[in-house]
């Protein structure tokens, strides 16, 4: 059996660990919330519906579907254009909807499989991995421009530096193409449509499946897989710069790096914490910080450092020093990367009692949110 179809195994054991051990609501949830925040209000995605909510005071703006149906769950934290929200549900389809009133104004169809990664929107286009290892380019009003076929089921959202989109892989590639291609540039596709593209601008085999979303650092795209490496790529050249690892195979990464001007932090399934250099990735500290439990959520950079919440509901804050300080322990399970929006911490533990709620930087509880029958 080869390397790859080891970490396949591994990885499928690692996928059932995690949902089975989801805290549930109503309606047999199978994953957890995802988050996009933007200025004051909060934009969750959970089970059967996407919520607009004020951050302010935890107050729903809006919600959609008007009439939830069980057979369309939504998961991936929604995109955010000027006007319009982007989500992706499990039922194959992609919606956009009103930003001011949460009122669809068109879905797209053609994928096969479930959205689990984020869309991106850069202008007036949207990017969209699914699982049925196609990676779609929209118009925002739904018409498709151009898709690639990669040679597994994409769950990560893509980035982009602005001239280029850089997608990671299941199928252990990070992929970059042009934003948008010119109709004599591509394919037919199995549809009959010109609009395939054959090849990317350049791919590198990473060695291992991608789950944690990738992030940009200066001309670099920072990629950590499923097997705990992180990988510094040339947007340029496609090739891998340096790569960091903590020497023990399988501390699966989920969480997105999260970079400041001279720290990478990263965090794996094991409870770690690490200090990376952006331009070296040499370690920073010389044993990573221990979380106290499992890592599965990236962290976010506040005015107190950087914050993460591991997987039983624990908050902290740390700083490049390794100075830790703790905020609030909850007895919650938590997996979804906490935001920020009007100056607060949103947080969706997806319980019964609070699907979301908000806290202050001391740990204070705001507001929590259920929605009503």
């Amino acid at each position: 059996m080869n390397n790859k179809k080891v970490i396949l195994i591994i990885l499928s054991f690692l996928i059932a660990g995690l949902i089975s051990g989801c805290t549930t609501t109503a309606g047999g949830a199978s994953s957890w919330p995802g988050i996009t925040t933007e200025a004051e209000t909060g934009y969750f995605a959970y089970g059967a519906e996407i919520y607009a909510i004020d951050a302010k005071n935890g107050s729903l703006i809006w919600r959609y579907p008007s009439e939830p149906n069980a057979k369309t769950q939504f998961y991936a934290a929604p995109a955010i254009s000027e006007d319009q929200v982007f989500a992706g549900s499990y039922n194959n389809t992609l919606v956009a909807l009103d930003k001011s009133n949460g009122f669809q104004k068109w879905s797209f169809n053609n994928a096969k499989d479930r959205y689990i990664a984020s869309p991106l929107v850069v202008g007036d286009k949207v990017y969209a991995p699914n699982t049925d290892k196609y990676f779609y380019a929209l118009n925002t009003g739904g018409d498709l421009l151009w898709s690639f076929k990669t040679a597994g089921p994409n769950w990560t959202k893509p980035v982009s530096d602005g001239q280029f989109v850089y997608l990671a892989s299941m199928d252990h590639f990070l992929y970059a193409f042009n934003l948008e291609y010119p109709t004599a540039a591509l394919a037919v596709d199995k549809n009959g449509s010109r609009t395939l593209v054959e090849k990317p601008l350049w791919s590198v085999d990473l060695g291992a499946a991608v789950v944690a979303d990738p992030v940009l650092s200066n001309d670099k795209v920072l990629v950590a897989t499923i097997d705990g490496k992180l990988h510094s790529v040339d947007t340029v050249s496609g090739k891998i710069a340096w790569t960091f690892t903590d020497g023990k195979q399988y501390n699966s990464i989920w969480g997105t790096p999260v970079v400041t001007a001279e720290v990478v932090y990263l965090g794996n399934e094991n409870g770690d914490l690490f200090a990376v250099s952006p331009e070296t990735g040499k370690a920073l500290w010389l044993e990573p910080y221990a979380a106290g439990a499992a890592l599965i959520a990236g962290g976010i950079a506040t005015d107190n450092g950087v914050l993460f919440v591991n997987k039983q509901g624990k908050v902290f804050s740390i700083d490049a020093a390794k100075e830790p300080k703790p905020v609030v322990s909850l007895d919650m399970v938590m997996y979804a990367t906490p935001k920020v929006a009007d100056g607060k911490i949103l947080l969706a533990p997806a319980t019964k009692e609070k699907l979301f709620m908000a806290i202050d930087l001391a740990g204070n509880e705001i507001w929590s949110f259920v929605p009503s029958k």
